[in-house]
């Protein structure tokens, strides 16, 4: 069941749908209070006691006839019996029983009377009920065309609507489009004005610049001649001056020739005298034949074992893992050692890197530890002797 919502506005503004929902609304309010009533008056008019009473409902409003009572089983007549001795005959009660026959049948006529008007009542109610229903279904369908039509309108409206504004937004582009042309084309006008100005400016700059560099060039022209002319008689003097510096200075190569050439005779003799001189010290301090010094420790070419003394002294101080050999080659570090009259190792220069700052620093703490050096065989230590040392054997 639908029940509509009832608007508390009973002025005569009220719109069409709720005048139609108010109105559905007191028909089904009476439908139901009816039925209601019906009910109530049926319940109350029923006998405390009814007989037993056979009812039929249908709720399309028909009413079933009262089914005729039941017919009572016929007692069973009793067996002839002998007759009995002849007492005092009991009382008569068929007129008790009449009384209580009619009274079941007025209650069974009762009840089938109040079983019709119930069913009466049923009917009108379901009439009733149905009534409502085609009157909600009527509102509804007015409703829903009257809401379908309000919807197209409003659809159209807004149609109508959004094609305004569809004509309103191609005008505002059209304008737009016609501005931006427009301004292109006051644009265009102005820089082709703007190029037509540049060009004749640069026109007059160029015919500007080039008077310029007309006088500039005819300046620096007269400028030229005048440094030329300038510089050739610098060049003249210079000259002069030159062919009398000429002279005076081979005359003066001449003599510094000839004391060049006496200077040199006498330091070749002084040289050649301070050869043959060490060259004695050398060989009295090594104490080696044909003047060979030997003061490597190994591989110096020497064979009198002073290298080999030489070489178990540093070899010691020599901390460094020597790599796998590979090759022919046998890197080497030469060191000039400074020793005193007493052998100690004043200083060690290295004179030829072996390529590996590492083996270098290793040797030369190996000659610095190793002191004094060994001895000689001539037994007096030389101012210095230079030591080589191979990474391999």
């Amino acid at each position: 069941m639908t029940w509509f919502h009832h608007s508390s506005n009973t002025n005569g503004d009220a719109s069409p749908d709720e005048r139609d929902d108010r109105n559905g609304l007191i028909i089904s309010a009476a439908a139901h209070g009816l039925l209601i009533l019906l009910m109530v008056f049926g319940f109350a008019a029923a006998p405390n006691n009814p007989g037993p009473v056979q009812v039929e409902l249908w709720s399309n409003g028909t009413v079933a006839e009262a089914a005729a009572p039941e017919e009572q089983p016929q007692e069973s007549k009793p067996e002839p019996q002998p007759e009995p001795k002849p007492q005092t005959p009991p009382p008569d009660d068929s007129a008790q029983k009449a009384a209580q026959k009619a009274a079941e049948e007025a209650a069974q006529a009762q009840a089938a009377q109040q079983a019709q008007a119930l069913a009466k009542a049923q009917a009108q109610a379901a009439a009733a009920v149905k009534a409502q229903a085609d009157a909600e279904i009527a509102l509804a369908k007015e409703r829903k065309a009257r809401e379908d039509a309000q919807r197209k309108a409003q659809e159209e409206a807004e149609k109508a609507k959004a094609e305004a504004a569809q004509a309103a937004a191609q005008a505002a582009k059209d304008k737009a489009a016609k501005e931006a042309a427009d301004k292109a084309a006051q644009e265009k006008a102005d820089q082709e004005a703007a190029q037509q100005a540049a060009a004749h400016k640069a026109a007059a700059q160029k015919a500007a610049a080039q008077k310029a560099a007309a006088q500039k060039a005819a300046q620096e022209k007269a400028a030229q001649e005048a440094a030329d002319k300038a510089a050739a008689e610098k060049a003249a003097a210079q000259k002069a001056a030159k062919e009398q510096a000429a002279k005076e200075a081979a005359a003066k190569a001449a003599a510094d020739k000839a004391a060049k050439e006496k200077a040199a005779k006498e330091a070749a003799a002084k040289r050649n005298a301070l050869k043959a001189a060490m060259r004695g010290a050398a060989m009295e301090a090594a104490g080696m034949p044909n003047g060979t010094a030997d003061r490597n420790q190994r591989g110096g070419g020497g064979n009198d074992g002073y290298a080999a003394k030489v070489r178990a002294c540093v070899q010691p101080g020599v901390i460094f893992n020597v790599p796998p050999r590979g090759g022919s080659s046998n890197p080497t570090a030469q060191f000039r050692t400074q020793l005193n009259a007493n052998g100690k190792v004043q200083d060690a220069t290295l004179t030829h890197s072996s390529g590996n700052p590492n083996f270098d620093e290793a040797v030369r703490r190996g000659i610095l530890a190793c002191s004094p050096f060994p001895k000689p065989p001539s037994g007096k230590y030389p101012s210095y002797i230079d030591v080589n040392y191979y990474m391999y054997d």
